[in-house]
């Protein structure tokens, strides 16, 4: 079995690299190459965070099976420690022998900018590159890269609660060779933005509606729980809205249920999935003037992701193989 920690899954994953890997994952997942039942959700009432339990399973020239299991704890941040661990686990298809344990945070973190690149590659201007983050933890940093990837950048502003953690993202950004500026609100940094990524953990509206440009595409991230939400009612109102999955959507999107229950969204929840526009049947149709594409995370974007990770591990001679 082999063991690739974060720094190892980093270095065989690349952004470029996670792009294309996650454009071929989601036009499996629309062609009817996988297999994914729901995620399971563990959330005791007597701890402050929550266990997700992903399993999926690929067919085509490549069959793979595994699942992730990651937790998310949102005071950690104030420990010094990532919210977001777990591991990522994939089985051999004939006797069902662990064959690898990733890192799931450093997994999660990459594949979930790659999956909203692919978004904004489809959805966004194609001159778009005036980008707005409302975030400024590990997503935002996998956001600019993965919007990078598919657009060229003129400007990038930063908004976060934590002034300092803007802070920190700008000097991390800089030596990456970004130059971005820090705002002292949600709406100084999304007003002009032509696409616009919320990566944020707030469980109460950051976007409204009236900020947002005609043509901006939205990716949003953040809210993965029916409760919890990062765009207001008005913002979800003008979107052409699209999914990676409707029925974790109709579950989890709390983005679209909570903009449904006021009555802002209307329809069957039969939102085109990201794959299905990967996949050329269907579009983004609609009246909206912006597109959204709501992000909630698929085991089949983690097993496709470990793949590639595998065989780039073995190729660069990263990881350790521990005998079971």
């Amino acid at each position: 079995m082999l063991i690739i920690d974060g720094a190892a899954v980093r270095a065989a994953f690349p952004m470029s690299e996670a792009v294309d890997v996650m454009r071929s994952a989601l036009r499996a997942y629309a062609e009817g190459d996988v297999y994914q039942p729901t995620r399971m959700a563990l959330q005791p009432p007597q701890l402050n965070g929550i266990a997700l339990i992903k399993p999926s399973a690929l067919g085509g020239e490549r069959p793979a099976f595994g699942m992730k299991v990651v937790t998310l704890f949102p005071d950690n941040p104030k420990r010094g420690i990532p919210a977001v661990a777990g591991f990522v686990a994939l089985f051999d298809t004939d006797t069902g022998a662990p064959t690898a344990i990733l890192d799931g945070a450093v997994v999660t973190e990459i594949r979930t900018g790659a999956v909203s690149a692919v978004a904004t590659d489809l959805l966004a201007a194609e001159g778009a590159g005036d980008l707005a983050l409302l975030g400024a933890g590990v997503q935002a940093r996998a956001h600019l890269e993965a919007v990078a990837a598919v657009r060229r950048l003129r400007r990038v502003r930063v908004w976060n609660h934590r002034r300092e953690t803007a802070a920190s993202f700008v000097d991390w950004a800089r030596g990456q060779g970004y130059e971005v500026e820090s705002c002292s609100s949600a709406r100084d940094a999304v007003v002009g933005a032509d696409v616009v990524c919320t990566v944020t953990s707030a469980r109460s509206p950051v976007l409204e509606g009236e900020w947002l440009e005609p043509g901006a595409h939205v990716n949003a991230v953040g809210a993965f729980q029916p409760d919890a939400r990062e765009l207001a009612s008005d913002a979800v109102a003008r979107a052409r809205v699209v999914v990676d999955s409707r029925e974790e959507a109709a579950k989890g999107a709390g983005d679209l249920l909570l903009a449904m229950d006021e009555g802002a969204l209307v329809g069957d929840g039969d939102f085109p999935e990201l794959g299905e526009l990967v996949a050329g049947t269907r579009t983004a149709d609609g009246a909206g003037d912006v597109t959204l594409f709501e992000s909630l995370g698929l085991a089949l974007e983690d097993v496709a992701a470990a793949v590639h990770v595998v065989d780039r591990a073995r190729e660069l001679g990263l990881g350790v193989d521990v005998p079971l």
